[in-house]
């Protein structure tokens, strides 16, 4: 294997976990100051340094690091617009009744939330970002810009030593790629999963990178080969944490689960009546006892997996 550096390095074995870099704006004055993308801490450490001098921050992307930050940045006093391509936020990881639910907290906190729009170009001043022109020809003023549209693997190399890759470099369970003695985890891998009926999935969470890391390793010491667990994400905004079991890449059927009015309930994803994931918003108890639903595997009843007085676990135990 040979760096950029041109230093070149042995191996017997070799783990690629190269993670992905931020994905950017592709538009006239991307490159302005003022303008971030969060994927590490230095990343953020620039953003909390240039904060206080901006009084307008645009952030680009309504997925979870999109909200997330436009969270923080709203309650330490800033004025913030979320400029979102889509027709709602959370749209490729979340189904519409959660979109609506963050769109109502955001907005009732003074996000202003600009759905189907798209960032045309920024136009700067003295070097730095200044609007944000959107599609519509609309012009958001703009101090500070945070640019969360996903990213990128970084699976370069790998390809070009013959490794197959789609979304990321493939792997098979034991987190191998097609390279003899080349494993891959993390961020830039994508994976057949048995919680996604077996499709290809790029899993993106603390969890699964720790979980394949484990994986590898027994693999690469010749140790018994340990199944994969459910996956499991969480997301922090304003006092709302969100709590995610599952994959809900694939579903034919959403049931709601307790009233969105209170600030706590949940949604839940069914493929053929069974369960495949549970979003949970302030509802720690069906959290907990998602994992068990999911893995009984067996057809739920509908209107009982609506009441939340009937403990999921129960229906797991049940079997309806």
């Amino acid at each position: 294997m040979t760096a950029n550096s041109g230093r070149s390095y042995g191996y017997s074995k070799l783990v690629w976990a190269a993670g992905g870099s931020a994905r950017t704006l592709n538009c006239a004055g991307a490159n302005a100051a003022g303008i971030h993308s969060i994927r590490s801490r230095a990343d953020v450490d620039s953003i909390r340094i240039e904060l206080p001098d901006a009084k307008n921050v645009v952030v680009v992307g309504g997925g979870y690091i999109g909200l997330e930050s436009a969270a923080v940045i709203a309650q330490s006093g800033k004025r913030v617009c979320v400029v979102e391509a889509l027709d709602r936020v959370l749209a490729r990881v979340a189904g519409e009744p959660l979109s609506r639910f963050y769109e109502v907290e955001h907005r009732a906190r003074g996000v202003e939330i600009r759905l189907g729009r798209r960032v045309s170009a920024i136009e700067e001043s003295k070097g730095r970002c200044a609007r944000v022109c959107l599609d519509d020809g609309t012009l958001l003023p703009a101090e500070l810009v945070v640019v969360g549209v996903g990213m990128s693997p970084e699976v370069e190399a790998l390809v070009v030593a013959g490794a197959v890759a789609e979304r990321g470099v493939r792997v098979n369970a034991h987190c191998q790629t097609s390279i003899e003695d080349v494993y891959a985890i993390g961020d830039c891998v994508e994976q057949q999963n048995n919680y996604a009926r077996g499709e290809w999935v790029s899993v993106e969470s603390v969890h699964n990178a720790n979980q394949q890391a484990m994986i590898a390793a027994r693999a690469i010491c010749g140790l018994p080969f340990l199944p994969s667990t459910i996956p499991w994400f969480w997301s922090n905004q304003y006092d709302l944490r969100l709590q995610t079991v599952g994959l809900s890449q694939i579903y034919d059927d959403l049931v709601v689960r307790g009233d969105p009015a209170t600030r706590s309930f949940s949604l839940i994803y069914l493929h053929d009546g069974k369960v495949a994931a549970i979003d949970s918003v302030n509802a720690v108890r069906d959290y907990s006892h998602a994992r068990f639903v999911i893995a009984a595997g067996t057809k739920v009843d509908r209107s009982r997996l609506s009441d939340p007085t009937v403990p999921l676990k129960s229906l797991a135990q049940a079997g309806s």
